[in-house]
């Protein structure tokens, strides 16, 4: 047989050869590779799954679905990403890895017992990986979340458009203006999709607060083309308003360039042509930079070489016109996730989102406090600051618990949006109306005395109608001291402890004349009994507090039954009731040689004051209890009557 050998066959057996070469998976599967290697995500989901979709390969079909996944985490996409990361585990592809970022996209689904579930499987195949046993701690941290902060927080829509709305950050000389980035599309020239994130362009937007309190539509920071060439966000400045930095991320041939940071001043009111910051390899991501207030030194984030995980936060100080060596921020900030968005603020806490430490699904924001020793200590923020969906990108008011976050939570196709959040502030007031016993008129030197565990300790005068009141602060415990010359000192405490809002404390007091005997009405004894009931402990405690209020004070405690026909009996019964309070009181640490204590029977039946005839309808002002007033009395009248004799009495004596 002739064989064709002809320059043309050849060509044509080579045609077919790269043809069949290039309708490979292996070669689809390369080029969409080569797409997400470049971090076009958004450009490289439609490929992937096609591939997924056509492929009859397990292995090729676990790749697609693999980096389809990754390519959907990137965008912020997490019931995809996850539903993706579970074909990878089903097809064998990067089982483990597949499982261990399934897991922590389902935390952000806040599907927290099946992402337990996964991360418990991951450690008992792969076990060591912190980031696995901060997914531990974060799902159930879900499954039992703490109590929510006192912050509140709410969406500011004016901000907000379709796209995403992020990183906000309040204008330090001015806090009626904001400036924030957005891949926002309206009023753009050219309405080219990203092909990262499948949205605009992002670039730093500002809006101004007018007198109305609402914000104004938001402007262009710089005059940005929109040509897809770079990308500008997250921003900081000096404390001065003169100097801005910001990212900027550029594009060469369709692209990416690692991000880098950029810097322009304002000059006669104008802003100078940004200038890149020279900080390192142009193959190195820069990013996010932030501030301190005197503009010494700054925090960005980055992938250099000693980095913990994928996105480390550094800082790095600057010496004239230079910026000096970056210095990583060490494990107790960073961790093998991401660290991004540093915030410093003016007392040096430093404030960044990380998806790496125990939280509550996605990006949380932490507090970093500096410590003596040079250490951090760093905690969550907790809800409703933090939320299952990504919170990134914090900035405050000035000496104020209130400012704006960046929040995907609530939005399905996981764009951010910019929220305004405060901390109410808590008040509490303590107030209050003292009274004499006799309804005399309150002397001018009535004083309420101060003493509180914040190092409080002041007088303030009662009005001569006997009201007072005063501010009080969260968190502390009170003591006060009433006094009035010629009445028995009288003390309250209030503490303010885990109050979580405001709160006004009142009091009612009445303070007794030292002439005037004290009768408490739960000092009552059964029938034959000196045995001291529980539900008159809470009165005699105001003993204990009259007597400690008043040290030079002596009293005789006095007891009394009704008439039981016997008085002897009487006598002897009523004895052994003051003898049981005088004993109750010295068990308590009163002083047994400040008190004294008789019987006094039957004998001296009770006379009705002007305050016990008002709380008693058969009875009038200077009644006299004796027994054949009682007997008048129906029966319940009676039971009221008998209990007013059998009672215990405090006199002062000195």
């Amino acid at each position: 047989m002739k064989h064709n050998t002809t320059p043309q066959f050849i060509f044509f057996l080579l045609l077919i050869a790269l043809c069949l070469a290039a309708c490979s998976p292996v070669s689809k599967l390369d080029r969409a590779r080569k797409t997400y290697d470049i971090g076009e995500y958004y450009r490289a989901i439609p490929t992937l799954n096609k591939i997924y979709r056509s492929e009859k390969n397990q292995y090729y079909k676990g790749e697609a679905s693999f980096y389809m996944a990754e390519s959907y985490r990137h965008i912020n996409q997490p019931r995809k990403a996850a539903s993706a990361y579970g074909r990878a585990v089903r097809y064998n592809y990067n089982k483990n890895e597949a499982k261990l970022q399934q897991a922590r996209q389902l935390l952000k689904l806040e599907e927290y017992e099946d992402a337990l579930k996964l991360f418990d499987e991951y450690l008992k195949e792969a076990p060591g990986r912190q980031l696995a046993y901060n997914g531990q701690t974060s799902a159930k941290l879900g499954l039992n979340p703490p109590t929510l902060t006192r912050y509140q927080v709410e969406p500011i829509k004016k901000l907000s458009s379709k796209n995403s709305d992020y990183a906000p950050y309040l204008d330090p000389t001015d806090p009626s203006q904001i400036y924030f980035s957005s891949m926002r599309m309206a009023g753009k020239k050219r309405k080219k999709l990203n092909r990262i994130t499948g949205q605009g362009s992002s670039a730093i937007y500002t809006s101004i607060l007018n007198s109305r309190g609402e914000w104004q539509d938001p402007e262009l920071f710089l005059n940005q083309n929109m040509d897809g060439s770079f990308e500008d966000g997250t921003f900081s400045m000096t404390s001065d308003g003169k100097t801005v930095y910001f990212t900027r991320t550029r594009y060469e041939k369709s692209q990416p360039m690692a991000a880098e940071i950029w810097m322009t001043q304002s000059m006669g009111g104008r802003w100078s042509e940004p200038v890149e910051v020279e900080l390192g390899p142009d193959s190195v991501v820069f990013a996010h930079p932030a501030l301190t207030p005197d503009g010494n030194t700054m925090y960005f984030v980055s992938d250099m070489k000693g980095s913990i995980g994928g996105k480390d936060i550094w800082k790095v100080d600057k010496h004239g016109d230079s910026w000096g060596t970056p210095v990583n921020l060490g494990t107790e900030i960073n961790t093998e996730g991401d660290e991004l968005f540093p915030y410093i603020r003016e007392n040096g806490v430093l404030y960044f989102s990380s998806d790496g430490l125990p939280g509550f699904g996605g990006l949380d924001i932490f507090i970093a406090e500096p410590q003596d020793d040079g250490r951090w200590k760093v905690s969550n923020m907790g809800r409703p600051i933090n939320s299952s969906a990504d919170d990134l990108g914090i900035t405050f008011y000035k000496n104020r618990e209130a400012g704006f976050i960046s929040s995907s939570r609530g939005n399905a196709k996981g764009y951010e949006s910019i929220y305004s959040f405060n901390l109410p502030q808590i008040q509490p007031l303590a107030s209050g109306t003292v009274r004499l016993s006799g309804n005399e008129a309150l002397p001018r030197n009535a004083v309420v005395k101060i003493v509180g565990t914040d190092g409080t300790n002041t007088k303030i005068n009662i009005d001569p109608s006997g009201s007072f009141s005063m501010l009080l602060k969260p968190d502390t415990e009170y003591s006060l001291l009433v006094s009035v010359p010629g009445y028995l000192n009288h003390s309250e405490r209030i503490s303010t402890l885990g109050i979580k809002e405001s709160k006004q404390y009142s009091l009612d007091i009445t303070l007794t004349s030292v002439g005037a005997p004290m009768i408490l009405s739960t000092l009552q004894f059964d029938t034959g009994s000196a045995a001291i009931k529980s539900e008159a402990e809470k009165e005699l405690s105001q003993i204990i507090d009259i007597l400690n209020n008043n040290p030079d004070l002596k009293i005789e405690i006095s007891a009394h039954t009704e008439a039981s026909g016997n008085q002897d009996t009487d006598l002897q019964l009523s004895k052994q009731r003051a003898d049981a309070v005088y004993q109750y009181l010295t068990d308590k640490g009163i002083d047994g040689n400040r008190l004294s204590s008789r019987g006094a029977g039957s004998s001296e039946p009770f006379k009705v004051d002007a305050k016990t005839a008002s709380k008693h309808a058969f009875l009038r002002e200077n009644d006299v209890l004796t027994e054949q007033f009682i007997q008048r009395l129906n029966r319940a009248d009676q039971r009221n009557a008998v209990k007013l004799n059998n009672r215990v009495e405090f006199t002062i004596i000195r």
